[in-house]
């Protein structure tokens, strides 16, 4: 059986991810690099701020022939199974025709952002929601949306949380020199934007906090204040270079967004798979996947956040024992990416 993917072909995108999930399913992949195909078309131009104005003012114009490509490769390769992620490059238009031209694909969604978001066009666009309609099944990793989804015109959802690929998240031994390179009393991984700044900010300023050993890993945080910038490691960590900073550091933060309300993040899983221990903004579906205070640990103030810092810095013990369940607990579940595209093609039998 053969399953068509849109994304990116970069190795730790989550296009890639479930590439190598689906095959573990005895499926045959073809990927359909919508990601790369965009970026060709903005390559006439080298500088960033151009390159910024052009997408937000002409991205609609640059997506047109990637829509005909993609009907092309669906025609070419004649897939069972269309499984779209997130959707930002399609016009609605491409999934009506190809709903009346190939009527026999079926054709899934998975969003990893919300659909919903308005406020940040790289995580939706009106394209997203307006195909909404069009999926046979539309999967999502928060409850929240569900009921939204069903009310935007969806015929069929799911829910589908993230999970982790044990080809890019598991434990590794560090030496002391890497500790001094990786480790830190606290550390966060993870791209800039407002609500990590705020954050981590505040943190910064408390007084009180027992330590200020603070490492940044990800990109855009040049867009921080100088105080932040400090802390940033000028870079982004993937692959083992992540499974390092997480057995290095004593601590590491994950802050789930607003948008992603009262569900969870990728960081929910891809933490406890490389044995580090997590804490984390308190929700009610990341509590239901690992327990409170036993399989990783979380906040909802900022209060508590400084107390929960200050206390596991001083119980390294209670720490090494909270990361050992979590890992426990993961990888005795079914929170693989091999697992999540495994519910997907139940979904797809149910519907064959």
């Amino acid at each position: 059986m053969k399953i068509l993917l849109t994304g990116s072909k970069v190795d730790y995108e989550l296009t890639m991810s479930y590439q190598r999930a689906f095959k573990e399913n005895n499926w045959e992949v073809i990927i359909f690099p919508e990601a790369e195909l965009y970026n060709e078309k903005l390559r006439f131009t080298k500088n960033r701020y151009l390159r910024g104005i052009f997408h937000r003012l002409f991205w609609k114009l640059f997506c047109k022939s990637i829509n005909k490509k993609f009907i092309e490769t669906v025609k070419e390769e004649k897939p069972a199974l269309v499984l779209v992620l997130k959707g930002w490059f399609f016009n609605p238009k491409t999934f009506f025709n190809l709903g009346k031209k190939m009527p026999q694909t079926i054709l899934f969604n998975f969003n990893p952002d919300n659909p919903f978001n308005t406020w940040h066009h790289g995580n939706s666009n009106s394209w997203i929601r307006k195909s909404i309609p069009l999926y046979d099944v539309y999967f999502i990793w928060g409850k929240f949306l569900l009921k939204p989804l069903k009310k935007a015109g969806a015929k069929r959802t799911e829910y589908l949380p993230f999970g982790y690929d044990s080809e890019l998240h598991y434990p590794v031994e560090v030496t002391d020199a890497e500790k001094k390179i990786f480790g830190s009393d606290i550390a966060f991984i993870g791209s800039w934007d407002e609500e990590r700044e705020w954050w981590l900010n505040k943190l910064l300023m408390t007084d009180d906090l027992m330590t200020d050993d603070l490492k940044i890993w990800g990109n855009a945080w040049q867009k921080a204040n100088k105080k932040l910038r400090e802390k940033w490691q000028g870079r982004a960590v993937i692959g083992e270079e992540f499974s390092k900073v997480c057995n290095a550091s004593k601590i590491i933060l994950n802050f789930v967004r607003k948008q992603n309300g009262s569900a969870h993040n990728m960081r929910t899983f891809e933490v406890p798979a490389c044995q580090g221990f997590i804490l984390s903004t308190r929700t009610e579906e990341a509590v239901g996947f690992f327990e409170e205070g036993k399989e990783a640990d979380y906040f909802s103030t900022l209060e508590e956040l400084k107390q929960k810092i200050d206390f596991y810095l001083r119980n390294e013990e209670s720490r090494k024992k909270i990361a050992e369940a979590g890992y426990k607990k993961l990888v005795g579940a079914d929170y693989s990416y091999k697992d999540r595209a495994k519910r997907v093609l139940e979904i797809y039998k149910l519907l064959g």
